[in-house]
């Protein structure tokens, strides 16, 4: 399946890639017809924003990842359930990994969700885990993260 671009838009139409992108956010700078154009070309494409290039240009995502022991704990589906919800309400996207329990799968979940520039993560740490500075510092550098867990328990 073959995607298409901003830049395929304003080739097409020989217009300036700012032009294109002005003009599909609707921005008062493009005056109507060219504004009608680059639309109705975009929708005859099936043009679609591209989710990843939004997050880097927009730094945020609309993404949240929820790291879990194990999806199938009623507790944890329960917690999912009603995060996605709310989530889904406000215009977020929920991205779920299971830690099994493993410190070390915990680590790099919470890697792989940053890599993706989730804009939270809300995490139940495993059992193995004793040493949250993988978490701290990210909270330190302005990821919210929020703990929750079935019980108290010490680190």
């Amino acid at each position: 399946m073959e995607t298409i671009t901003i830049k395929d838009i304003a080739k097409a139409l020989n217009l300036s890639t700012s032009t294109v992108s002005r003009a599909l956010r609707g921005s008062y700078e493009i005056n109507a017809e060219t504004k009608k154009l680059v639309l109705e070309y975009a929708e005859k494409l099936n043009y679609r924003p591209n989710p990843i290039a939004l997050s880097l240009k927009e730094n945020r995502s609309k993404s949240i990842g929820v790291i879990v022991p194990e999806i199938d704990n009623p507790f944890f589906s329960q917690a999912i359930n009603g995060i996605e919800s709310i989530a889904y309400n406000r215009g977020y996207h929920v991205v779920i990994f299971q830690s099994h329990e493993s410190y070390e799968r915990e680590v790099v979940n919470v890697e792989h969700l940053v890599s993706r520039r989730v804009d939270g993560v809300l995490i139940s740490l495993s059992g193995q885990t004793k040493d949250v500075s993988h978490l701290k510092e990210l909270n330190d550098k302005g990821l919210p993260i929020v703990f929750f867990s079935t019980g108290f328990r010490m680190i």
